[in-house]
């Protein structure tokens, strides 16, 4: 009997090491989204195939025959519990789950519904992908659901939609992206048809004075939020949700509005507790050295140059030239949050910062004139720099988790 349980055990040992092996050849489980597409083999580099219109590397076909071997030999009992047929080349579930996953817009127990179960707030949207996950649709194939119900919260409504014209390459990915709070006057105010012409989906929240209490649930439908003129104070416990969903993963870029600070307390009272945070000094406080009065507020005037940063290259190892900065803020950092660094000054004044918060990203920007189409739609370093900024805020993710 001893001897019996030995041999069992160096099978057991046996196929495990390679299962492992050919996971490890024939499934990069990274968690970072596969960089190369492909319709072809032709169309990968030498080494590689095209897999799920990616370019990966293919299965040893010696370790494959050994798998098959092995597997045909050993009892029911040792065959592997992950086998090809619920994971493709890029680790990428292709089966359905038993239960439901909130927030991710996918149907993952295949019964025509997606994340049902999943509190929401009414009026909320976010983009879906009903059916068996599949690694060969593109992001931009999904459609969009709306939260349906007449109290704090509802739940998500039926996802329609979704054509995939672009194939999945548009610049922008189809990232959730909810602009909170309202647009500025004429220039500034068709910001979110821009974005949407780049290929995000985008939603306003929270864009006027009457706007609900703001909760998890709701920045839970959005990859990345774009803060723009808030119309209403926040109180700590809504600056809280804000810093939690960061520190869980969420992308934020927080701009100062359109009134050149004279509402920027709003903003400071939504940043409260994230860290990094706007520097208010009304005049009769004395303003810095280059500063100026504008409004009782003391504001700074651009150009503002952008320092080497994550956000800031221009795609081929340099960095963007300055952009607009026009009666706006200077930016303060904790000295403790030494990841957190300038991206943009003005003389001796911070008007711009960046990096990691907990698991997600976040920028801060002293004003409000990058949103202005008459900068994006002239100035080449606009459009550059917001793409690197939504790409930071807000890294691409794979279509469902990886490897589970």
């Amino acid at each position: 009997m001893f001897g019996s349980d030995i041999l069992e055990l160096m099978r057991f040992v046996a196929v495990a090491f390679v299962l492992s092996s050919l996971l490890a050849v024939g499934c990069e489980c990274s968690s970072a989204p596969p960089t190369n597409t492909c319709h072809a083999t032709t169309d990968c580099a030498s080494g590689l195939e095209c897999v799920d219109n990616h370019c990966t590397t293919p299965r040893d076909a010696a370790i494959d025959a050994l798998v098959s071997h092995v597997d045909a030999n050993l009892p029911d009992a040792f065959v592997a519990p992950v086998d090809a047929a619920r994971i493709d080349a890029n680790c990428i579930p292709v089966t359905c789950a038993t239960s439901e996953t909130c927030f991710d817009g996918i149907d993952n127990n295949c019964d025509g519904h997606v994340d049902e179960g999943c509190t929401c707030v009414p009026g909320s949207t976010a983009r879906c992908l009903p059916g068996m996950p599949d690694p060969s649709t593109p992001r931009c194939s999904w459609g969009e659901m709306m939260c349906v119900g007449s109290g704090d919260f509802g739940a998500w409504g039926a996802c329609s939609g979704g054509s995939g014209t672009d194939g999945g390459t548009s610049l922008y990915g189809c990232r959730r992206i909810g602009i909170m709070g309202a647009p500025g006057a004429l220039a500034s105010s068709n910001f979110q048809a821009w974005l949407e012409m780049q290929g995000a989906i985008v939603t306003r929240f929270q864009d006027t004075a009457a706007a609900p209490e703001l909760h998890i649930e709701e920045l839970n439908t959005f990859d990345l939020v774009v803060v723009d003129w808030l119309q209403r104070l926040y109180s700590m416990d809504e600056a809280n949700v804000l810093t939690a969903w960061v520190n869980a993963g969420g992308g934020l870029v927080a701009m100062t509005g359109h009134d050149s600070g004279a509402t920027a307390d709003r903003q400071i009272s939504l940043l409260a507790t994230l860290g990094p945070n706007y520097v208010r000094v009304p005049c009769t406080a004395g303003c810095g050295t280059g500063e100026v009065c504008d409004g009782g507020i003391c504001v700074l005037n651009g150009p503002a140059t952008l320092l080497p940063n994550a956000t800031t290259g221009d795609g081929s190892g340099g960095t963007l030239p300055p952009v607009t900065f026009n009666g706006g803020l200077p930016v303060s950092v904790p000295a403790s949050m030494t990841s957190f660094v300038p991206m943009a000054q003005i003389g001796t004044y911070v008007v711009g910062a960046a990096g990691p918060i907990g698991m997600g990203h976040a920028l801060l920007f002293g004003d409000e004139w990058i949103e202005f189409d008459s900068e994006w739609s002239t100035m080449m370093a606009i459009p550059t720099f917001w793409a690197n900024t939504v790409h930071y805020a807000s890294p691409d993710p794979m279509i469902a988790p990886a490897c589970p």
